[in-house]
């Protein structure tokens, strides 16, 4: 799921979607309190009735915020397999949180893309079934869940972990650890994800900030890690994790 990233991507500071903007109260009405993946359930759902397959059903006030996400992370896995001698492959990309499937929008529409293997995952059924929808003759590319269905090349985290719906926000960061740990099993070079990051970390207006350093040494649990500032993007931080 991608996740609106600063007060500007807030669609009731300025977006414009289908009918009026929801403010963070309209979509934590009726919340159970400490369940994770509840709420984010309940944000989700409401959020694509009331918007459709939009930017700002998935929480991005714009498709330019949105795909200079996709553009950095897919860049990162580029630059991966050049380094490695695999540029003439095409990987198999996990799009864990997948939303209505823009990335795959993304992908097709440039390429250099185009002929990359795609997998979307999301734990929204409503989510699965608008991809389901929108992509007719794909429909077994996209699956209910929050691990890859099969093997992938790489997966690929876009704004996944940067809205936080729990009062505790101490769980948050070992909610993205765990999410990160369950899905490196089923990928075979390595990881994508990107993160708001500031010195300054906590939770700001229901949206997560990471350290940047903490999380990369954090990261280097599983491989190794790079880091670097998603270009367009203030605050934004793209991470490949690598085995």
């Amino acid at each position: 799921m991608d996740i609106f990233a600063s007060g500007r991507d807030h669609p009731r500071l300025g977006g414009q979607g289908k009918g009026t903007a929801l403010s963070i109260a309209d979509i934590m009405r009726g919340f159970l309190p400490g369940s994770i993946e509840a709420g984010l359930n309940r944000a989700y759902g409401r959020s694509l009735r009331h918007y459709g397959a939009t930017p700002q059903a998935v929480f991005w006030n714009s498709r330019k915020s949105q795909e200079a996400r996709f553009a950095a992370l897919l860049a990162m896995v580029s630059r991966d397999l050049a380094a490695k001698g695999r540029s003439d492959t095409a990987p198999v990309i996990a799009d864990i949180g997948c939303g209505y499937g823009a990335m795959l929008d993304y992908m097709r529409a440039r390429p250099g893309l185009s002929s990359w293997g795609y997998q979307g995952v999301d734990i929204n059924a409503a989510m699965i079934r608008e991809c389901r929808t929108r992509f007719a003759s794909d429909k077994p590319r996209f699956t209910l869940g929050r691990t890859p269905a099969s093997a992938a090349d790489y997966a690929v985290f876009s704004g996944t972990f940067n809205l936080c719906l729990i009062a505790d926000e101490d769980r948050w960061p070992s909610y993205i650890i765990d999410c990160l740990a369950g899905c490196w099993p089923h990928c075979r070079r390595g990881m994508a994800l990107n993160l708001l990051c500031r010195k300054q970390t906590g939770v700001s207006n229901r949206i997560y900030y990471a350290d940047r350093d903490h999380m990369v040494r954090t990261l280097s649990r599983f491989g190794r890690v790079e880091a670097m500032p998603t270009v367009g993007v203030k605050h934004d931080v793209s991470f490949l994790v690598t085995r």
